[in-house]
């Protein structure tokens, strides 16, 4: 739509709809609103960029028209302002004054009648791009008229696009917001000449004398009046965008930052920064946009934040972050804007790290594609597409997996960069990006043909005078091998292996090229190996090294020679080679001096190396009697050397037994290891003795259940029984029988009474470690708990409450607050963070995966009060109250039952319809009988406790037993929470209701504390209408009709669930929960004489704890 051009009120102001026709084009107005008339309808769908340089030349032209009217009005001496062509004698200065001020009004003008327009509308698609055009129109010509000294068009535009931004309709407070982005934009591109004229002194951050390099004397005056006019329109404009950052509307903010981003541009707005006050603007308006960046709850927001901010040292960190955020939109902005304003060498190694682990992920292609565009067209151009000059930036030896994962995408990027097309997204973007010279180069330097063995000449020549060189035997010096080369070319073998597009022909031409020959390799690998050696035992030759680097060093070679293992096990070894590599892989294992970071990675290769896995056992024996055997290494104890030997020994079967497949077991081989480890479990050395648990739990693993009942069982159960032993060491044997207990699940269901022993005692076990004092003991104890009841293995009360007692301790805060700072050690077994991260799951999931689940948690309650009873132990501070806090204990213990009892009630609803849904039930005429008995069965339902009443039984019930034994801050406490539960007493079981009033009596008269007693009194009043069970009858007489009263229902019932049984559909149907007690059973029976029952909709919630 068309803007129709009128004259309106200020923006303050209700705007008018009076409307007047455009004057003649004889007058400067006419002029301009022809042009921004035609402007509006031809360019209305350009592009912004496109419309902006449309904008700048429809500007010049609306000049040059306005200096011909001027100049003919001058030579005809007429006015420019008479619209009559009036003969005045008005001077220069006054006619360009006018020209000014006409100027001016004519913008205005258009500004009001763009503004009248938003405001009478209610689409924008109606105006959006009409009102685009005019306002770039109108920003280009009031910020680039020449003879405008004093800058009384653009300021007056100014002024009048930050009246608009205070008013109340946002849409408009938006558009004003674009409007000054584009006078900004405007005014820094027109005083990219002047970079030197703030170069003088200052006053209050103006502009007060300026210094140009060479233009005469008038032109200086004109150019520091112009700059300084210049910086008062950019200031006022930034202070209006500054409070419009935080607005309320999303819309305004995002015109905003879209306008506050023209401020951050290096290139535009960079020499004001003489200006003490640009300098304090631009910070401020930048912390926003910051913060903005991270908070807005717009994403569009976030997206445009991180595309428009400065990237600077401070903010790098804020963008870095956005390549987590939730929105694909935000990580592809924050990595655009690294791209585009950023180098590698403004990064530092962390953070290009961190940058390479965030986006390449494979659960969101675009960002992975993004982020490879960045790898490739940004940090490696600025490398001169150099791969080891990149790849050593991010210091592989200490970040190995980014920087193969930064490898691994340069070689890709590189194999098929020229290909017509390719299914990867990062390699297309990488193709937009370079020409055709940039792809040769590319690919060029990271294509070309490199060796792992170092050339002698070459080395001579780069390492000249260097003493860091090795000899060979006939003297003749070669140089090390480069841990950053090591690497690329390994990742390089490694691909071509996994390459299912070459030929076998090419994947051997591409491996040779980088490995001569494995003994070339072997040899290399050994070289390397001698000189950590020789640094571990303390060598003359490096005492010059300080600690750092030595430690340097130290990774350095250990990194070449897992590089170097890694290439070859890449390699397809032939029979030759692969007997000289199991050698080799053989002599460094049995070498006690081989370090411990070397052994995982030799005898994988090893077993990767070998046929069978029978030869691979017998080569693994005959290590084992080398390394018993080795007496080159140098300790200053046998006791010591015999340890070394042991740990050795542990090492190499730990890995062992995690790579062989079960079926092994029955290899008298793999039965003889167990002589290692014998010594190893009894050794004096604790570290050795848990080292060796967790070795032989792992033959245990793979065995059968009966061999483990017999030998394993009862080893691990001694172990992890024993006081005295280390934490570790007792950790190791109780995570050990958990396993076990998994993994042969019948240990548990046996009927042998071997078994049932072991179990049972492994059980207490566990319920002696949670009590226990030391943190590290209860907390795995813990988790093991939690593992087993979750996987059915058992359903005790008891052990729960402990969990619950463990997950509410306030005291385990602090040590979580410890560990928070290591990011490594939250996930590591014992951990008190991990512990609560997973409880935090375990209680709703285990609540729900059962009926005698859910009910072994509402019999948790009493096990629970009296475990905290017992950790109190007589303390009588609210100190010790806050540690435990019962009442929260108890609301959340309802919570989750009441949660799974509603969910279980969904889904028999939802099976009930699915069922009734799939087969319709048919009435018979001929079978009234058996209709009858159905309609009886859905009226003898039975009535549900609620969690709110068993558990006010089981706390009314401590408070009769153990009040005396209780401190009295605590009786007080489970006072309270029964005088503020909410009890249904119509709707409730009446026989619990009964025992309920039963036990609140006789605790009434154990309690002497009278704020408890008071509380109790509460419940006595709810309670009082309910009658006393079986009233004026005898003891005896009781008990032998509630006995009898109870076999007879228990049958009723069996009968009735077996019945509904037979009309589910489905192999195994689950019990229906009605979690019922002696006295709903009595309950039900009485519902049932009355001709139907009543069950409660829903556990009634442990009412709102009154503080």
């Amino acid at each position: 739509m068309a803007v129709s051009f009128a004259t309106a009120p200020p923006a303050a102001s209700t705007p008018s709809s009076s409307t007047t026709e455009p004057p003649p084009k004889t007058t400067v107005p006419a002029i301009i609103l022809s042009h921004v008339d035609a402007f509006q309808r031809n360019h209305a769908a350009d592009a912004p960029n496109s419309k902006a340089s449309s904008a700048h030349r429809a500007a010049a032209a609306i000049r040059d028209e306005i200096s011909q009217l001027a100049l003919a009005s001058s030579l005809e001496g007429l006015s420019v302002h008479d619209e009559n062509n009036d003969h005045r004698d008005d001077t220069e200065e006054e006619r360009a004054e006018m020209i000014q001020t006409q100027i001016a009004n004519t913008l205005l003008r258009c500004m009001d009648s763009a503004m009248l327009t938003i405001f009478n509308s209610a689409s924008k698609t109606s105006w959006a791009d009409s009102i685009s055009s005019i306002f770039h129109l109108v920003a280009s010509l009031a910020c680039s008229c020449k003879n405008d000294e004093e800058g009384v068009i653009c300021k007056a535009v100014i002024d009048r696009a930050i009246q608009y931004s205070l008013v109340e309709k946002d849409v408009i407070r938006a558009e004003s917001c674009e409007l000054l982005g584009m006078c900004i934009g405007h005014l820094a591109e027109g005083s990219k000449a002047a970079v030197s004229i703030l170069k003088g002194k200052k006053s209050g951050g103006k502009v007060k004398k300026a210094v140009v390099s060479s233009p005469p004397s008038d032109s200086k005056k004109v150019k520091e009046s112009l700059v300084e006019w210049k910086l008062e329109c950019i200031l006022s404009a930034g202070y209006a965008i500054h409070p419009r950052l935080t607005d309320k509307s999303v819309k305004v903010r995002t015109a905003a930052i879209s306008a506050a981003s023209c401020m951050f541009a290096p290139t535009r707005c960079e020499h004001y920064n003489a200006s003490e006050d640009f300098v304090e603007l631009t910070n401020t308006m930048a912390s926003t946009v910051l913060w903005l960046l991270s908070n807005d709850s717009s994403a569009s927001n976030r997206a445009l934040a991180a595309s428009g901010c400065a990237v600077t040292a401070d903010s790098i960190p804020y963008i870095i972050q956005q390549i987590r955020d939730q929105d694909v939109k935000v990580r592809e902005a924050a990595l655009d804007a690294l791209r585009e304003k950023s180098n590698v060498e403004s990064l530092t190694e962390d953070q290009k790290v961190e940058i390479l682990k965030s986006g390449l992920t494979k659960r969101c292609p675009s960002t992975h594609a993004k982020t490879v565009e960045l790898l490739c067209c940004s940090w490696m151009k600025h490398s001169k597409f150099d791969p080891i000059s990149f790849l050593r930036t991010l210091n592989p030896v200490l970040n190995e997996s980014v920087a193969e994962s930064a490898a691994r995408v340069i070689i890709n990027v590189a194999s098929t960069l020229d290909c017509e097309s390719s299914c990867d997204m990062g390699v297309e973007l990488v193709r937009k990006q370079f020409g055709a010279p940039e792809i040769r180069s590319f690919q060029e330097c990271v294509l070309k043909k490199m060796t792992i063995v170092p050339e002698v000449e070459e080395d001579r020549k780069a390492e000249a005078g260097d003493e860091d060189e090795d000899l060979l035997d006939g003297g003749e010096k070669i140089g090390s091998v480069d841990p950053v080369k090591a690497l690329f070319l390994r990742v390089k073998c490694a691909l071509a292996t996994e390459s299912t597009t070459m030929s076998s022909v090419v994947k051997a031409d591409t491996i040779s090229d980088i490995i001569s020959d494995i003994p070339t390799l072997c040899n290399l690998l050994n070289k390397h190996l001698d000189k950590l050696i020789e640094f571990n035992n303390g060598s003359t030759d490096n005492d010059d090294l300080d600690d750092d680097e030595a430690g340097a060093f130290e990774d350095d070679q250990n990194f070449i020679c897992l590089q170097l293992i890694h290439m070859a096990e890449s390699s397809e070894l032939e029979e030759g080679s692969r007997r000289h590599f199991i050698s080799i892989m053989r002599s460094m294992l049995s070498r006690l001096a081989t370090p411990d970071d070397l052994v995982e990675t030799c005898v994988k290769a090893m077993a990767a190396a070998h046929d069978t896995e029978a030869q691979f056992l017998q080569t693994i024996s005959e290590i084992l009697v080398d390394v018993e055997d080795d007496e080159t290494f140098n300790h200053s104890s046998n006791n010591g050397l015999l340890i070394v030997r042991q740990m050795r020994a542990i090492s190499i079967l730990s890995i062992v037994l995690e790579n062989i497949s079960g079926h092994m077991m029955t290899n008298p081989i793999l039965e003889g290891f167990r002589r290692h480890l014998e010594p190893a479990i009894t050794s004096k050395n604790p570290i050795v003795r848990q080292h060796g648990v967790g070795c032989w739990s792992k033959f245990a693993l793979l065995c059968d259940q009966d061999t483990v009942l017999e030998r394993d069982m009862p080893l691990l159960l001694q172990i992890a029984s024993q006081e005295e032993e280390i934490v570790d060491v007792r950790a190791q044997a109780a995570l050990a029988l958990c396993d076990l207990v998994l993994i042969h699940d019948k240990i548990h269901a046996s009927d042998d009474d071997s078994a049932t022993s072991h179990f049972d005692s492994f059980k207490k076990l566990l319920l002696e470690m949670l009590e226990h004092s030391k943190p590290a003991i209860f907390i795995i104890a813990a988790e093991i708990t939690a593992k087993l009841l979750l996987a059915g293995s058992f359903h005790d009360p008891h052990l729960l409450a402990c969990l619950f007692v463990i997950y509410f301790d306030t005291s385990l805060i602090e040590t979580e607050e410890d560990d928070d700072n290591d990011e490594n050690a939250v996930t590591e077994v014992g951990n008190p963070v991990r512990l609560r991260q997973l409880l935090t799951i375990f209680f709703p999931t285990y609540s729900m995966s059962s009926l005698e689940a859910n009910d072994t948690m509402m019999a948790s309650v009493a096990p629970t009060i009296s475990i905290v009873n017992r950790k109190l132990d007589g303390k009588n501070s609210p100190k010790a109250m806050s540690q435990w806090p019962i009442a929260k204990m108890i609301e959340y213990i309802c919570c989750t039952v009441d949660l799974a009892d509603k969910k279980k009630v969904e889904g028999d609803d939802d099976e009930t319809n699915g069922i009734s849904s799939e087969q319709p039930m048919e009435t018979h005429e001929n079978e009234p009988a058996e209709n009858d008995n159905t309609a009886s069965d859905d009226k003898t339902t039975s009535i549900e406790a609620s969690s709110t009443l068993l558990a006010s039984i089981d706390i009314a019930e401590f408070l009769m037993d153990d009040s005396q034994n209780a401190p009295p801050l605590f009786v007080r406490a489970l006072a309270k929470i029964l005088s503020s539960a909410s009890i249904d007493v119509d709707n409730e079981d009446l026989s619990l209701l009964s025992r309920l009033k039963s036990h609140v009596a006789e605790a009434e008269y154990s309690i002497n504390d009278r704020p408890a007693l008071a509380a109790l009194e509460k419940v006595s009043c709810l309670l009082e209408a309910v009658e006393d069970e079986c009233e004026g009858e005898s003891d005896d007489e009781r008990d032998d009709e509630s006995d009898e009263e109870e076999d007879e229902i228990c049958d009723d019932i069996l009968v009735d669930a077996m019945k509904r049984a037979s009309l589910k559909v489905g192999p195994e149907v689950e019990k229906e929960n009605v979690r019922l007690s002696a006295g709903s059973m009595c309950s039900t029976a009485t519902k049932q004489s009355e001709g139907g029952t009543r069950r409660s909709t829903r556990r009634a919630r442990l009412a709102d704890i009154n503080n």
